[in-house]
């Protein structure tokens, strides 16, 4: 019987443990439960802010006519190639490519991402309004000189990386929150603002988002992704994407190589 006993309050004791932890696990579950949705929805408003900023306080001003007498995106690429003697050859895509780091890099010029490949141009003629108590205030938009992997030849771009980029990154410098949800954040970024401009029936084949996998520690591969989409359009020729040697002659092994042109080779004796 005490036996029997000892067994029934053991028991009672193991249940009563038991359902001691599975609460603690309930609380426990409930309170990472909310700090996710907090977490969340401060992201979800930060990346609205973003866009909604970018959209509409220069996007929706430079890409669109705004009844200025200047013209839209397109009608200041066509003036900047008539401006410049650059055909459609040189200057094939009439839109804007706008540039999103995957590490929230905002260099200060393209070129510091790629200064063998991306060369800065001229800008396009400026869009001037008196907006927000600031007369005359200027919104311009880059260009540049895009080389293929020869090096020898290149088309002209509009192309920009993206200011909200590099007010979260100013900001997650000082917010520890921003900085542990950073690459989220980006990534959610990129998404929401192409299906904004997906949504504008205004902006269609205006721009193109590119969403640019920077990597320290490989080579710049932002160029090429600028080619490819050009390729991709029937706009340039596949061979755009071929590397091109110089003229290089060496023996192997009594076997005379010369190299030359995108890589023809010939052998000699």
């Amino acid at each position: 019987m005490k036996v029997f006993k000892l067994l029934i309050s053991y028991s009672l004791m193991f249940a009563v443990i038991s359902t001691l932890l599975l609460l603690v696990s309930l609380i426990l579950y409930c309170k990472n439960s909310v700090q996710e949705v907090k977490r969340l929805a401060f992201i979800n408003g930060y990346v609205d802010s973003m866009v909604c900023t970018y959209f509409y306080g220069y996007l929706k001003k430079i890409i669109p006519d705004q009844g200025t007498g200047t013209g839209g995106l397109y009608d200041k690429i066509m003036i900047y190639k008539e401006k410049q003697n650059l055909t459609d050859k040189d200057f094939p895509f009439h839109k804007i490519f706008i540039i999103i780091c995957a590490s929230g890099f905002v260099p200060p010029t393209l070129e510091k991402i790629d200064n063998k490949r991306i060369e800065a141009r001229k800008h396009l003629d400026p869009l001037v309004l008196n907006n927000a108590g600031i007369n005359g205030r200027r919104y311009t938009t880059a260009v540049y000189k895009v080389k293929y992997r020869n090096l020898k030849d290149h088309i002209t771009v509009a192309m920009e990386g993206t200011p909200p980029l590099l007010t979260l990154s100013d900001a997650s410098a000082e917010d520890p929150e921003l900085k542990n949800n950073k690459k989220q954040i980006i990534e959610m970024f990129y998404k929401r603002l192409s299906k904004k401009l997906a949504e504008n029936a205004e902006f269609a084949n205006s721009y193109e988002v590119v969403f640019y996998n920077d990597d320290p520690n490989k080579p710049p591969t932002l160029a090429d992704e600028i080619i490819l989409r050009h390729i991709q359009k029937g706009l340039l020729p596949q061979g755009a994407m071929d590397y091109y040697f110089d003229q290089i002659s060496f023996k192997i092994s009594g076997i005379h190589l010369h190299i030359e042109g995108c890589g023809s080779i010939k052998l000699s004796d």
